[in-house]
């Protein structure tokens, strides 16, 4: 049944977009972590004794799909994304501006293939706040920049650490969404290398690594990778917004995955990525167009 256990934890590994993987705490207190991965498990789960806690790392459609099967147990969010599970075009709204026809298919998607379901959080997680689950002692780690309510997990005794979308795939992090940030994601991720853990779990990818922080230091490296595509790219002259993200830097010319437009993503995040250069005054902008400063 499960892909990975250690004690009262246990891993499911969930399919493609939309699911993610699960993280269980099978103890004195049950526990299911982003329920979004494999339905018959995570039944099978619940019927060997009620779930007490039903907690989501943070507010993205793929991991939230199986929330509805626990009605009874307490759910849990950090307080910046709590929001978002009351109410599905608040939701919308945080993934950032689209068309009127974009939003539609969002919300047909949200509602239809991820059974989004209006929620409110019972307890609202904080960072170093440390959950009692009986044996199993699990810190939160607020982590935001992929989210700004995005939240890690640390089984302190077990050394587990449950990076959530910081997934550690070679894809690199995605922080496409209105209130995404270069800079937090990075201090996020150089937090999490200080937690001496045997292994890493992540919500997508492989899903089991071994707690190494060399896998933090390459899935780091994607950022600084990007940046300095876009910087070659400036170097050969200004370049318009449209023009930047027509060279896909950080998708290239994948295809849309269900209602999700790459191209949008890929904007938002370019136009983070420039933001920061501005900051540092590496770039300026120029009428329509970005200009590399010397």
């Amino acid at each position: 049944m499960f892909d990975f256990a250690k004690g009262s934890i246990k891993f499911i590994r969930g399919g493609k977009y939309p699911f993610c993987h699960s993280v269980l705490v099978d103890d004195r207190n049950r526990a299911v972590i982003d329920a979004s991965s494999d339905k018959d498990k995570l039944e099978q789960f619940k019927d060997l004794g009620p779930v007490n806690y039903l907690i989501t790392s943070h507010a993205h459609e793929d991991h939230l799909a199986f929330n509805y099967l626990f009605p009874q147990s307490k759910f849990c969010v950090h307080p910046f994304d709590a929001p978002h599970f009351e109410n599905v075009e608040s939701l919308i709204d945080s993934y950032g501006d689209m068309p009127q026809e974009e939003r539609e298919k969002w919300r047909g998607f949200l509602e239809n293939d991820c059974h989004y379901t209006p929620r409110r959080a019972d307890l609202l997680l904080k960072d170093g706040m440390v959950m009692d689950l009986g044996e199993v002692k699990m810190e939160v780690i607020h982590t935001p920049g992929h989210t700004k309510g995005h939240c890690a997990f640390h089984f302190i005794e077990q050394k587990i650490l449950f990076t959530a979308d910081l997934d550690l795939t070679k894809a690199g992090p995605y922080y496409g969404d209105r209130t995404s940030d270069i800079e937090q994601t990075i201090r996020s991720l150089e937090r999490l290398k200080t937690f001496e853990v045997e292994i890493y779990l992540t919500a997508h990818g492989k899903g089991i690594l071994e707690g190494d922080p060399e896998h933090i230091d390459r899935y780091l490296e994607v950022i600084f990778l990007r940046e300095e595509k876009l910087i070659d790219l400036l170097s050969k002259g200004p370049k318009t917004l449209d023009q930047i993200v027509q060279e896909g830097i950080i998708y290239g010319n994948k295809s849309p995955i269900g209602p999700w437009d790459l191209t949008i993503s890929e904007r938002m995040m370019i136009l983070k990525h420039l933001s920061c250069l501005e900051s540092r005054n590496r770039v300026e902008q120029e009428g329509d167009v970005y200009v590399l400063r010397n």
